[in-house]
C-alpha cells in the first residue's frame, strides 16, 4: 500500500472532501504558520490528519493531532518537523501547500499519475500570485512551453512558485530537506527545487513544471498574496536579498536578477524530459 503525504496551511480549502484513492493510503498534514488564522479545512474523509501549529496560541482540533510549535520556528523549520515526520513514516508522495489555497477533488491524484507518467519527481503549482500569468489583469496561465503526452500535458512554467509543491519520497531522501539557513520564509523552497532540478529531479531552473490544467484542480483564495504574513513582517525586502545572498553563496548565483541562474535551452530541456520518462 503506498501512502500519500499531504502539507498544507492553516487556511487551506478542499471544495470537496478528498476522495480515497483505490491503491493510495492518504495520510495528510497541515502546517499551521500563525496564530491568528483560522483552521478552515474541516473534510477529510480518509487517512491520518497531522497538524504542526507554529502560532503562539496552542491549538486543539479534535478530529486529528496536533504538533504545537513551543516557539514561533517559521515556516521552513516547521515544514522540516512534519516533512522528516512523514519520511519516517514510509510516505512516498508528499504535498507542501502554503496557507492560501483552494483544493478541487482528484487535485493530488492528478499530480502522482502525472509523475508516474512522466517521470518528473517534483512539480508545483505554477500560477500562485502575478507570477506565470499574462495580460493587464495577471489572470491567465502563460507558461514558456506545453508538452503534450498524449492523454497528459506538463506546462513549464518561467518562475518557481511555492504555495503548492510534490514530491517524490525518493527526492527528498537523496536531496535532503528545506535548507534551514534561509529565513523564515524566503527563497527557500527556490533553492531546494533547484537542489531538486541539479540532481535530476525536476526540470532545469527557469523551466519548472506544473500540470498545464493545474487551475482546474487548484486556485487561490482572494487577495491571498495582499494577507501574506511574510510581507506583512519588518523588513522582509531586506531579508529577501540576505537570503537571495545566501543561494548565491551554494549555487554561485542569485536567485533572480541579474547575474542569476543560466537559462537552459528548450532543446535540452526536452532531452531532460526524455531521460524522465525513460
Amino acid at each position: 500500500m503506498v501512502e500519500l503525504a499531504l502539507i498544507a496551511g492553516a487556511n487551506v480549502v478542499f471544495s470537496k472532501p478528498t476522495t480515497k484513492f483505490s491503491n493510495f493510503n492518504v495520510l495528510v498534514a497541515f502546517v499551521v504558520c500563525t496564530s491568528n488564522k483560522s483552521l478552515l479545512l474541516i473534510s477529510v474523509t480518509s487517512g491520518i490528519c497531522l497538524i504542526l501549529n507554529d502560532g503562539t496560541k496552542p491549538l486543539d482540533v479534535e478530529y486529528t493531532d496536533v504538533i504545537n510549535n513551543t516557539t514561533n520556528l517559521g515556516v521552513c523549520k516547521s515544514k522540516n518537523i512534519l516533512l522528516k515526520h512523514l519520511l519516517g513514516s514510509g510516505c512516498e508522495y508528499i504535498f507542501i501547500v502554503e496557507d492560501d489555497m483552494v483544493f478541487k477533488d482528484n487535485a493530488f491524484k492528478a499530480y502522482i499519475n502525472a509523475y508516474l507518467k512522466t517521470g518528473i519527481h517534483h512539480m508545483m503549482f505554477g500560477y500562485h500570485g502575478p507570477a506565470n500569468k499574462a495580460g493587464i489583469s495577471k489572470g491567465k496561465p502563460k507558461p514558456r512551453k506545453v508538452i503534450d503526452y498524449g492523454d497528459l500535458k506538463i506546462a513549464l512554467n518561467h518562475h518557481c512558485v511555492g504555495a503548492v509543491c510534490f514530491y517524490t519520497k525518493e527526492s527528498l531522501s537523496t536531496c535532503g530537506l528545506l535548507d534551514e539557513e534561509f529565513d523564515k520564509n524566503n527563497f527557500e523552497h527556490v533553492e531546494h527545487s533547484y537542489r531538486l532540478a541539479k540532481a535530476g529531479y525536476s526540470t532545469p531552473y527557469w523551466w519548472w513544471s506544473d500540470l498545464a490544467d493545474s487551475c482546474d484542480y487548484i486556485q487561490e483564495q482572494a487577495c491571498s498574496e495582499d494577507n501574506s504574513s511574510i510581507r506583512r513582517g519588518d523588513n522582509w525586502q531586506q531579508k529577501i536579498m540576505d537570503s537571495a545572498e545566501i543561494f548565491k553563496t551554494k549555487h554561485g548565483y542569485l536567485p533572480a536578477w541579474q547575474g542569476c541562474v543560466p537559462d537552459t535551452s528548450l532543446d535540452d530541456v526536452i532531452e531532460i524530459l526524455k531521460k524522465f520518462k525513460k
